[in-house]
């Protein structure tokens, strides 16, 4: 049986109201409201720190503005206009009053400090509140309200309050207990990957909170199976922005978030949301409306839904700037909302990412460079990849700076690469294993070392120098034969199988300037490739996406478009060079049916500003296609477009991208 959320044309809003917009909440108002966003989804604040209905749960917090019309009245109204409802939960914080009735229901710091902020105090994951109170709140929600979903914000190991101030691992009684008897050992008192202690409460975390899910999920769908839950049917991230947050600014957070989620197979339901406010001290003010337009486009043409966020309600919200562009963009994904359903990528390249709300320098590098160079790629977490994985529709996979490998996913990796794969990793790739014990040797086998040496932090100024022989790879150095790359350096033995590039220019002086010259270059490669099977292992010592990422300078891009092209044997879909501040995605229905090709203009984005973007003319794009279309139309205009097919890719062109361009392929 097909769940309602399964292939779903997912267009929802959160209106994440505060107390006083039950006051006056009017349930036909509330409506009318989403069906002129064309929203087909609503989140809904619901329980937990407060509870926006009568509840009959001990120790709810009750709210004191239920004047206006219900949570059910307005729920109800919602399902009656076909608006699917989503209810918010928080459970990561209790009211002063309950914490003082049940203490041992709080975070603890080291020295037992509780987190108080304004009256809301944090409560652990492993406390009694988590852990027992908020199922019976759930439970009650599920039985007593028309929800169609469930969402739980902030779980987890919160550390940090609104401030961003850090207060450390939680102490409490639960958490030293349940550690204690998991590892019989005492908790970690910092946050230190070289403490094997902190490695080891990592992985209390992840058994935690797979635990409490686990149990979140039984107990919702044991209750109702056609209730979503986050984290199980679908998923929800944000493109946010913070006032005062480090620079530089992530211009593809959409899409790489769109991507993450969707995964390999592009099952799980994807819910990436433009925040509509500038960030925790500001949720009054939003954003350029330029910018939470471009986050949409992006989220539409990675194949994910649409999700905007606001405080509030959406008539008494006081900046309805952003309205227009985001109206524009559910409007059109309501005209093609067939269109897209039962996608899937098309992308021939594979990045490996971490932990999805954490900032890896080096992950967005790389998915800067991808995009920029026109590739077609896709993006997974860590934690979705199973054992039984299959790599077989990539090219190549990229592990950037992965530092846990699981035993597993390197074997599965060797596979892929001896089947005739390419298997590319950076950095501290394969440091720990998946429990982040540290790898006796290296998990990869397809890159060809023998042994790691060291690694070494002091290495600026350092340079790597192109040798005439490695022009045959390295095609776009001809001119200048020195690539910078930052501090970081990995030292290895290979295996003869294998063949270096690049030659190390160990640091050297560089100032006064009279002095700044090097005298040595060495044998010591700055990229190792090795033959392994009918495929290949990339080995790069370096981190050239976190120097990407960071800075930006086309002597890094060359480098991991060089490779990419010359080795890994990707692919652009540039028919004929067109500006890297283009996206373009392409993907094709599960059956067969259509294709759709989409492109993004980033051009809007200037520094730390985001503007109507400047149109862009005459891109030629050549897109690899199983078979020949019958016809290729815009999905804006309903004009056709011309194109050629021939040797397994579709030739086009498009005249003028504005904003956004979607294509539909039709065979």
């Amino acid at each position: 049986m097909q769940h309602w959320w399964e292939n779903y044309p997912w267009r929802m809003i959160q209106t994440n109201m505060r107390q006083i917009d039950m006051e006056d909440i009017n349930a036909e108002t509330f409506v009318n409201d989403l069906k002129a966003f064309n929203a087909n989804v609503v989140l809904i604040n619901t329980g937990g720190i407060i509870a926006s209905y009568q509840t009959h749960v001990e120790d709810h917090f009750q709210s004191e503005y239920l004047h206006g019309d219900s949570l059910e009245k307005v729920m109800t109204a919602c399902r009656d206009a076909g608006i699917r409802v989503i209810a918010r939960m928080d459970f990561s914080k209790i009211r002063r009053p309950i914490y003082e009735k049940h203490p041992d229901w709080a975070y603890r710091t080291a020295d037992g400090s509780i987190v108080d902020y304004n009256g809301d105090v944090h409560a652990c994951v492993c406390g009694g509140y988590q852990q027992e109170k908020a199922l019976e709140i759930v439970r009650e929600v599920v039985e007593t309200l028309p929800i169609d979903g469930l969402f739980c914000n902030m779980g987890g190991f919160q550390v940090r309050d609104y401030s961003y101030r850090y207060h450390g691992i939680c102490h409490c009684e639960h958490c030293k207990r349940r550690f204690r008897e998991r590892f019989g050992l005492e908790l970690p008192v910092k946050e230190d990957m070289n403490d094997p202690v902190f490695r080891k409460y990592k992985v209390f975390q992840r058994e935690v909170l797979a635990e409490y899910r686990d149990r979140l999920e039984k107990l919702i769908h044991g209750i109702n199976p056609e209730i979503c839950v986050d984290g199980v049917d679908f998923t929800r991230q944000e493109s946010n922005t913070e006032y005062k947050r480090p620079l530089p600014y992530w211009q593809y957070s959409a899409s790489s978030n769109t991507r993450a989620l969707r995964g390999i197979d592009g099952k799980m339901v994807s819910s990436n949301t433009t925040v509509d406010f500038i960030g925790f001290f500001y949720r009054h003010v939003a954003v350029n409306p330029e910018e939470q337009e471009l986050r949409l486009w992006q989220d539409v043409a990675n194949f994910g839904g649409i999700d905007y966020y606001l405080i509030g309600r959406l008539d008494n919200h006081e900046d309805k700037s952003g309205y227009a562009g985001i109206q524009k963009v559910f409007k059109y994904r309501a005209e093609h909302a067939d269109e897209y359903l039962h996608i899937d990528s098309l992308a021939d390249v594979l990045v490996v990412r971490g932990f999805r709300w954490d900032n890896i320098p080096e992950e967005r590098g790389w998915i800067r460079a991808l995009t920029e160079a026109h590739v077609l790629f896709d993006e997974v977490l860590l934690a979705e990849l199973k054992p039984d994985v299959s790599f077989a529709k990539y090219k190549a996979v990229i592990l950037p700076d992965t530092l846990s490998v699981p035993g597993w996913l390197a074997k599965a990796l060797d596979a892929f690469a001896c089947q005739g794969g390419c298997v590319i990793a950076s950095g501290r790739t394969g440091k720990y294993d998946g429990d982040y014990n540290l790898s006796e040797t290296y998990p990869l086998d397809c890159m060809g070392i023998r042994k790691i040496c060291s690694l070494r932090e002091d290495m600026t100024s350092a340079m790597l120098h192109v040798e005439d022989s490695d022009l045959s790879v390295f095609d776009s150095y001809h001119n200048d034969r020195l690539i910078y790359f930052g501090d970081s350096f990995l030292f290895a033995e290979y295996e003869e199988s294998s063949k270096g590039y690049l030659r190390l220019i160990p640091p050297h002086h560089f100032g006064p300037p009279e002095r700044c010259y090097y005298t040595q270059i060495t044998n010591i490669p700055g990229v190792q490739i090795n033959t392994y099977g009918k495929g290949k292992g990339i080995l790069i010592p370096w981190t050239p996406g976190t120097l990407y990422y960071r800075d930006g300078y086309a002597n890094t891009f060359r480098f991991m478009r060089d490779l990419l092209r010359n080795v890994a044997g990707i692919e652009s879909v540039e028919a004929a060079p067109f500006t890297p501040m283009v996206e373009v995605t392409a993907g094709m229905e599960h059956d067969g049916k259509h294709a759709l090709i989409q492109l993004v203009n980033n051009t809007g984005h200037f520094g730390t500003s985001f503007m109507a973007p400047v149109p862009v003319h005459h891109i030629e794009l050549a897109i690899p296609m199983c078979k020949a279309p019958a016809s290729v139309t815009s999905q804006l205009s309903g004009m056709s477009i011309p194109y050629v097919y021939n040797d397994g890719r579709l030739r086009l062109s498009v005249e003028k991208l504005e904003a956004f361009e979607g294509i539909l392929v039709q065979f």
